[in-house]
């Protein structure tokens, strides 16, 4: 009897294997960094202002709703900065 092993595989070349790495950590924990209702910036191709909306949604970290007239939902999969973060304070002159 051999014994079993699970492995986890990326393929691919010059990948930035400390950012798969910590975001398949994060799947690992159930403690996450925002709160339902926490003001964030959510990643849609450019930083937005969002809220969270729910935790673990669908396998999701988390759902965002956009804080624009339209109110789009969007989802995190990952608790990582590249998704998800906290707002940047902006100087007002």
């Amino acid at each position: 009897d051999e014994k079993r092993v699970s492995r986890f595989v990326f393929i691919g070349k010059n990948l930035d294997l400390d950012f798969y790495r910590e975001g398949f950590m994060a799947c690992c924990d159930d403690t996450l960094r925002f709160k339902v209702g926490d003001m964030v910036e959510v990643n849609v191709g450019t930083y937005r202002p969002g809220k969270v909306l729910k935790l673990w949604d669908d396998g999701n970290a988390y759902r965002v709703e956009i804080q624009e007239k339209r109110k789009v939902n969007v989802w995190a999969p990952i608790d990582n900065d590249v998704y998800i973060r906290l707002p940047k304070i902006t100087e007002v002159e």
